[in-house]
């Protein structure tokens, strides 16, 4: 028989369901968060300048995974103390449920789909059979070349997934969207760090590309470098403001944690599988507070912008760890638990600590028009985000334009309809050719449980019509190709 603690196994049941509650209205625990250190005291700059921003972005973290929303098996005291320092969002949303989509949202401002990026980039051929680009169009409007425009001195560092890799070694390194510095993995192409303990041929495929120095590190530490190569470039940016992207890759498969790693956590979880995720969440959060305390020894916290949130929901797979409860779906489904994350938001002095939005509806497409009005850059045309900046400053936005999604998906995967769209507190789902319709209320039941389609026939009519009209608009080909069988 299990025991009790595994049988609480990121479970909601009743205190999981109540901290939900709390977060989603907006209401501190009275228990407060994790201890951590306080900030030390420094002169905050002046209104007129502008704040140094860092955007952390974890891959495959699904909305309870950490203590702040729901983990009884671990804690994670540094991500839950950037909360505390600040306030949480708890209706965002991804652009898509997936790696590379999700990241160019997040890099344009724009709805993904729009510039063929519908699935993650993997090779040429997977890639033709879905429409998904091989990269992104350096062309369009990013988020780097807009900071580097106002002055920002501008670095990525971790997991890139926007093009190169596999067979693909002519993308454009990340240089040409307007980063200084970048230091990535695998799934990109410059400078970068490649697994020695990966039993697949992803990183000796990165390194035959070449296209930029490699190092090699065993996986447990991929993550410290990554820390390590930001808190070097924010060293070295002392005379400007600047933006530093850290995407890191540990909730992502495999979870190989270092022996020291897993000793922290064995007989935690469920399965010995289990017990390697928790041994790299856990190892991640002391990366972060490392990162944190860095930036505090070089007199930089106070004058941050801290953003964190997760590309998508947890993996994919019944009994997989991770957890999106008490959401439904996982990674590559567009319902709640495929798309909502936490959007943990820091900046001292204009964010209040412990705050919660709870009413705000919000979408990645939203950074890059948030941080224009911030650092006064000029919002591009022909993006899709609004500014969230009045929400962060605790006037939550009361209505905004509808917010769209797709995944390319195969034919065989059945995690629910391809297309979605956001408008007020309803969410519709559909498929390209008007079938597979499903209507919710989102307000009223975020856990996707009562299909109103039938209940409220006019409203499923008007917004399957408006989904009709945008996935129209889309580059043609949109869809993936069956499988054959």
């Amino acid at each position: 028989m299990k025991s009790a603690r595994h049988a609480r196994r990121w479970t909601i049941g009743a205190a999981g369901a109540a901290l939900f509650t709390m977060l989603g209205a907006g209401i501190l625990p009275a228990h407060g968060f994790a201890s951590a250190p306080a900030p030390a005291e420094s002169t905050p700059r002046t209104t007129a300048q502008k704040p140094n921003i860092l955007f952390i972005l974890i891959d495959d973290m699904g909305y309870a995974d950490l203590s702040l929303t729901g983990n009884k098996l671990v804690a994670t005291p540094n991500i839950d103390a950037l909360a505390r320092d600040g306030m949480v969002m708890t209706q965002f949303y991804d652009a898509a449920p997936i790696c590379s989509p999700s990241r160019a949202g997040f890099m344009t401002g724009r709805f993904p789909a729009r510039d063929r990026f519908v699935t993650y980039i993997h090779d040429r051929k997977r890639n033709r059979n879905f429409g998904q680009a091989d990269w992104l169009d350096p062309s369009l409007p990013v988020l780097p070349r807009m900071m580097r425009q106002v002055g920002y001195a501008t670095g990525h560092f971790g997991k890139w997934h926007l093009g190169g890799g596999r067979d693909i070694g002519d993308a454009p390194l990340p240089s040409a969207y307007g980063f200084d510095e970048s230091y990535t993995q695998w799934e990109g192409l410059g400078p970068r760090v490649l697994p020695t303990d990966l039993t697949n041929k992803l990183g000796q495929q990165s390194a035959e590309l070449g296209q930029g120095p490699v190092e090699w590190l065993p996986r447990a530490e991929i993550t410290g470098r990554f820390v390590d190569k930001t808190l070097d470039f924010v060293g070295r940016s002392k005379d400007h403001p600047w933006f530093a992207q850290l995407w890191l890759t540990d909730m992502h498969t495999p979870w190989v944690p270092s022996a020291e790693q897993l000793a922290a956590t064995k007989g935690k979880g469920a399965t010995p599988r289990e017990d390697q995720f928790l041994a790299v969440l856990v190892a991640m959060d002391a990366e972060i507070g490392r990162l944190v305390d860095g930036l505090r020894q070089r007199g930089e916290l106070d004058d941050t912008l801290i953003v964190f949130t997760s590309d998508n929901g947890p993996t994919i797979g019944a009994n997989t760890p991770g957890s999106a409860a008490p959401y439904r779906g996982r990674k590559a489904s567009l319902y709640e638990g495929g798309v909502r994350q936490p959007l943990i938001v820091r900046w001292p002095g204009h964010i209040a600590g412990g705050g919660r939005d709870a009413k705000s509806v919000v979408q990645a497409v939203d950074l890059l028009p948030t941080l224009a009005t911030i650092t006064g850059a000029e919002k591009p045309a022909g993006i899709d985000g609004i500014d969230m900046s009045a929400a962060w400053r605790g006037r939550p936005i009361a209505s905004r334009p509808d917010i769209y999604s797709h995944i390319a998906r195969p034919g065989g995967e059945a995690f629910g309809p391809l297309y979605s769209i956001r408008s007020g507190p309803w969410k519709l789902l559909m498929n390209a050719d008007g079938g597979g319709v499903e209507l919710y209320n989102i307000e009223e039941d975020p856990r996707e449980q009562r299909d109103r389609k039938t209940e409220d026939p006019a409203i499923a009519a008007k917004l399957s019509t408006k989904l009709s009209k945008w996935i129209a608009s889309l580059p043609q080909p949109a869809l993936p190709r069956r499988r054959a069988r």
